[in-house]
């Protein structure tokens, strides 16, 4: 399971051209966009409440995907300043590490943008059940 999660990590490490199609508001105001595509991973990133540092969400199976979206698990990675670290640390190629990272569910509410996001977080390698509502970005706001 590291191994597949190191592998996702990768994209991290990788200059990252932000695409911006799409974009979806946290409760606190922040925002994740899409960022990308590795393969069939999608790359999300976004800046933790507490953070200015990009964090990362990769999610398998998401990439590409624009009209059959369901629900998918991936990963999170966030720097360490922000919460409590884990017992084992992700390394990507590069050496790129991130000691505070979990696992995600996205649960999208339509099959395309926009849709609403219910997102579930666990730290480490806890189940996700942190439950956060991610609204559309749309022209000049919210959806």
């Amino acid at each position: 399971m590291l191994r597949s999660i190191a592998v996702l990590t990768l994209a991290a490490a990788l200059p990252l051209a932000a695409l911006a199609d799409e974009v979806w508001a946290l409760p606190s105001g922040n925002q994740i966009t899409y960022l990308n595509d590795e393969g069939d991973t999608a790359v999300l990133g976004y800046t933790p409440v507490m953070g200015v540092e990009q964090s990362y969400i990769f999610v398998p199976g998401l990439g590409g995907n624009s009209g059959n979206r369901t629900t998918f698990t991936g990963y999170w990675v966030e720097p360490t300043y922000v919460g409590k670290t884990c017992p084992a640390a992700l390394v990507g190629p590069g050496g790129v590490q991130w000691d505070r990272w979990g696992i995600v569910e996205l649960k999208f509410h339509k099959k395309g943008f926009p849709s609403k996001i219910t997102m579930k977080r666990g730290d480490c390698f806890a189940a996700p059940t942190e439950k956060i509502l991610l609204k559309p970005v749309v022209g000049a706001g919210l959806q």
